[in-house]
C-alpha cells in the first residue's frame, strides 16, 4: 500500500481541497480521503480500478461532489510521485470538465 497527498480543484467543486490517496497496486484497490470533504462523506473508494504494474492506474469515483462521476488517470512519471488528470461527466451544456493533479508519495 502506498499513500500520496496533494491538492486538487475537482471539476464541479467550488475550491481546491487537500486529499490523500491510498493505492494497493497488487490488490487493485484505491481509496481517496479528503481532509476537508466537499460534503458529509470524506472517503471515496475507486470503482472499476484498472492498474498497469505499479506505474499507472485508471478508476472512477461517484459522488465527489454529489451527483458527479469522475474518471481518474494517474501515472508514475519517473520517481515516486503520481501525476494525472480527472475528467467529470459532461455538464448540461455538454462540456467535459477536467483538472490535473500532482500527488507526492508519503510512504
Amino acid at each position: 500500500m502506498e499513500t500520496f497527498s496533494g491538492g486538487i480543484h475537482m471539476p464541479g467543486d467550488s475550491r481546491e481541497r487537500n486529499l490523500e490517496l491510498e493505492i494497493d497496486w497488487q490488490g487493485k484497490e484505491v481509496n481517496i480521503h479528503f481532509t476537508e470533504p466537499p460534503g458529509p462523506i470524506a472517503d471515496w473508494p475507486g470503482l472499476m480500478v484498472q492498474i498497469i504494474g505499479v506505474e499507472e492506474a485508471v478508476f472512477r469515483t461517484k459522488g465527489i461532489p454529489p451527483l458527479i462521476t469522475h474518471w481518474w488517470h494517474l501515472v508514475r512519471s519517473g520517481g515516486d510521485n503520481l501525476w494525472g488528470f480527472v475528467v467529470a461527466n459532461p455538464d448540461a451544456e455538454g462540456t467535459w470538465r477536467t483538472c490535473s493533479l500532482h500527488l507526492v508519495k508519503k510512504n
